[in-house]
């Protein structure tokens, strides 16, 4: 790893670990890959990077009996845009990354990239195949009242409130500078998807 990525930004992380796992069928933070469940390895990755990780969940137990920080919603029962608002709104840094709790093969140099385009904008976020990632991304402050605003008014679509804040599109001509397989993108939304990140994971490429 580079002396840079060596360093830790001056921002928060958060792992959002709310949600109920339909597809999976059973509670894919805690799926392991060589033995250690995959909400362990991605608030490993982050912790070598930030100097505050927030894992928002409302069960607690769990993620607590590992030593990690957990948060409640503010505002439960409104899908990743919640844990989105809680995550901005108690993190301490100026702005938190914020990634879901199934991607475990987050790639350092992508995050490192992102944060390098933070300074004056609210949220800075990667396209991949013309969508936005909104859990792997970054988000400042202000995003806090334009996020609430859309949870009060029903709105629950993650990218809903990005006309009302400063918004840095980063394209795949960009990030794939970082991450030249999208490893950081992957999630195991479905069993097929889970195997196919654990056998890129326990052939060493990108963790």
């Amino acid at each position: 790893m580079s002396n840079k990525a060596a360093t830790k930004l001056p921002y928060s992380a958060a792992i959002l670990a709310g949600g109920r796992s339909r597809r999976m069928g059973r509670d894919k933070s805690m799926m392991e890959i060589g033995g250690v469940p995959i909400i362990r390895r991605i608030a490993d990755t982050l912790g070598d990077i930030f100097p505050e990780i927030l894992i928002i969940a409302n069960e607690k137990e769990q993620y607590e009996r590992m030593g990690l920080d957990v948060v409640g919603d503010i505002h439960p029962g409104n899908d990743s845009l919640g844990g989105l608002h809680t995550a901005v709104a108690k993190a301490q840094g100026s702005h938190v990354f914020v990634a879901g709790c199934d991607m475990p093969l987050l790639r350092p140099e992508l995050i490192y990239g992102l944060a390098s385009m933070v300074e004056d904008w609210d949220v800075v976020i990667p396209m991949k195949d013309d969508y936005p990632e909104p859990l792997c991304a970054f988000y400042g402050k202000k995003c806090e009242f334009p996020v609430l605003e859309s949870i009060s008014a029903g709105r629950l679509k993650m990218i809903g409130f990005h006309e009302q804040v400063r918004v840095r599109r980063v394209e795949e001509a960009a990030w794939r500078a970082w991450d030249p397989e999208g490893a950081s993108f992957l999630n195991a939304n479905t069993p097929e998807e889970f195997e196919k990140i654990k056998t890129i994971s326990m052939r060493g490429e990108p963790k």
